[in-house]
């Protein structure tokens, strides 16, 4: 089971940030993510059947992923992960769009198409 490590910081402050150690095709490396985070990444693990560790490798590997630090990287893959099923659209900057979620249906068509 990976080590879960707290700093000085969060016993004072209370952060709910937890580093974990994961293993990557070039070595071992740790990063910091919320409680929340790492829950939301064991159920996407669980889900599809694969480890952190894969996860974190196939992340790190992804073309298509522009951010810097593999911490950044794999939030943004859990954040993408959760937005594809959940039925929003994500706007995305830059496209003369304001950017920021909106829902594929109004709650008023989602209900429609429940009965």
């Amino acid at each position: 089971m990976p080590t879960t490590r707290r700093s000085q910081h969060t016993a004072l402050h209370g952060s709910s940030l937890v580093t974990r150690n994961l293993r990557l095709g070039r070595g071992r490396t740790s990063i910091r993510l919320e409680q929340l985070e790492w829950a939301a990444l064991d159920a996407i693990c669980n889900a599809e059947g694969v480890d952190r560790h894969h996860f974190a490798m196939q992340v790190d590997r992804d073309p298509q992923r522009r951010e810097k630090t593999l911490t950044s990287r794999v939030r943004s893959a859990i954040l993408a992960y959760f937005v594809a099923r959940s039925g929003l659209i994500v706007l995305q900057p830059g496209n003369g769009l304001m950017a920021g979620l909106s829902p594929a249906q109004t709650p008023a068509e989602r209900e429609e198409s429940r009965n």
